[in-house]
């Protein structure tokens, strides 16, 4: 057999494997939607529904704004331990967990805009407490510069800086000149079908889980370099009160050669983090002293702790207690 025919049935070998791949995870998400009923409500949010989970009672409502890719499935433990307290709310941005595809190419802007008629759709009253994580940080600012009027406080967990792109050490693929295409690309072209079907056939031992995320986290990473010049246009937050959540040095979900990239990333996002509690005269700064990006599932006691401090501060404003 010569080199060429090796080469074209090697080619068409891997096509269809691609093909089978995709077709397989396509169906096995259509199965999963059906299977796994949304723990909340779908509402409608300018064309297209939103998965939205509301619990507890009382004023501010505290909204939680996830991070890139995110479910709100994320933040259970998180909003069980909230609505002791207050009202909470948590929802799937377009594209992730349950909620529809977005009708148009996704900015920050597009986001907050989203989400404002979201809560305003479900009835969920202003004044706000803005919860965000990571990118949900970027999306909070662009909120209350849109909606001042209806934002209480706002609470910014290891959030995204606008400028983080070029500020911190390059130690991760998205950070390099065409990494942010490259790691898009390896998301979608991830053979999940396949992973899924050895999976339900008893071949392999690891769910890989329910996948429909990873084209939200492609669409939102291609867009978050956007995101972040909307952002770097804005101003200061003023003397609005606000908290910000750092993540700990040493993130136990490391490896040991991820967790040297990181030692090498964090006296930077140190800095960045500093700015944004100098993003208003208000402000508290709290270093968690465990765990890493995603406190939110490694630490959620000190999440919800740090928010319900900022409940506490911003309640008497508000003129309502909890429920």
């Amino acid at each position: 057999m010569d080199i060429k025919r090796v080469i074209g049935v090697s080619a068409l070998a891997v096509t269809t494997a691609g093909m089978a791949s995709a077709i397989y995870q396509v169906v096995a998400e259509t199965t999963d939607r059906r299977r796994q009923r949304p723990p909340g409500r779908l509402v409608e949010a300018g064309g297209h529904r939103l998965h939205i989970m509301c619990a507890g009672g009382g004023s501010p409502s505290v909204v939680i704004i996830t991070a890139l890719g995110a479910s709100c499935l994320e933040w259970l433990e998180v909003q069980q331990r909230l609505a002791q307290k207050t009202a909470v709310c948590v929802y799937d941005r377009s594209g992730t967990g349950w909620s529809d595809p977005p009708p148009t190419r996704r900015t920050g802007a597009y986001m907050a805009g989203e989400l404002h008629t979201l809560l305003h759709n479900a009835s969920v009253a202003p004044p706000y407490v803005l919860v965000g994580h990571s990118l949900g940080g970027l999306v909070t600012r662009i909120f209350a510069h849109l909606y001042p009027a209806e934002i209480a406080g706002i609470a910014l967990i290891d959030s995204s800086h606008p400028e983080q792109s070029w500020r911190l050490p390059k130690t991760e693929l998205p950070q390099h000149r065409g990494g942010t295409l490259l790691q898009a690309a390896q998301w979608l072209v991830k053979p999940l079908g396949l992973q899924r079907m050895a999976w339900d056939l008893g071949l392999r031992k690891t769910d890989p889980g329910w996948s429909t995320h990873r084209r939200a986290s492609a669409a939102e990473l291609l867009g978050f370099n956007g995101i972040c010049r909307e952002v770097c246009k804005l101003g200061d937050l003023g003397d609005l009160p606000l908290t910000v959540l750092t993540s700990a040095e040493l993130d136990p979900t490391y490896s040991a050669r991820a967790q040297r990239g990181r030692a090498r990333f964090y006296p930077a996002w140190t800095i960045l983090q500093d700015e944004l509690a100098a993003l208003s005269s208000n402000s508290a700064h709290v270093t968690a002293d465990y765990g890493g990006h995603h406190l939110n599932q490694q630490y959620p006691e000190l999440v919800a702790e740090v928010i319900e401090r900022l409940v506490d501060q911003v309640r008497p404003s508000t003129g309502a207690g909890g429920g």
